[in-house]
């Protein structure tokens, strides 16, 4: 007998063990993938408002990142300014019935920035508030889900 002929049974015996283990490795991956998957979209139902607020910090981002086109600009240039002259009369004449109807109230407008500006303080530290709840709340259904999987 040659050498090759003994060595090949090793040989497919060593190919079909590692085929087996990069299988098995294969299935567990994708199992933690669906599993992770379904963590996600139980966060994202559970509690959908810092998703859209992320969602809507990724497309500012993508909006002010990405270089308008020669052609997108010329094509959207008379859109822009059909709305712009439509719109701009409109915006006025609101503008000053809505100062003429805070002077009436006696607000003035460094009160309504001061009010502004607390509003938003507000709005933000809600969104915050609720973003950290968010994240507890899935690191603790997480957990509580790692505890019972262990458990049974």
């Amino acid at each position: 007998m040659t050498e090759n002929s003994k060595s090949s049974p090793k040989v497919k015996s060593t190919v079909e063990k590692t085929r087996t283990a990069a299988n098995k490795a294969l299935d567990k991956t994708m199992d933690g993938a669906r599993d992770a998957t379904a963590r996600v979209a139980k966060s994202i139902d559970t509690n959908p408002l810092p998703v859209i607020v992320g969602g809507l910090a990724i497309g500012v981002l993508a909006g002010a990142l990405i270089p308008r086109s020669d052609r997108e600009t010329a094509m959207l240039a008379p859109v822009g300014k059909r709305i712009k002259d439509t719109t701009g009369g409109a915006i006025k004449a609101a503008k000053n019935v809505g100062v003429e109807e805070f002077g009436a109230l006696g607000l003035s407008k460094s009160a309504l920035n001061d009010q502004a500006g607390k509003l938003v303080g507000n709005i933000l530290k809600a969104l915050a508030t609720a973003g950290i709840a968010a994240v507890a709340a899935s690191k603790d259904a997480n957990t509580n889900a790692a505890n019972a999987k262990k458990a049974g």
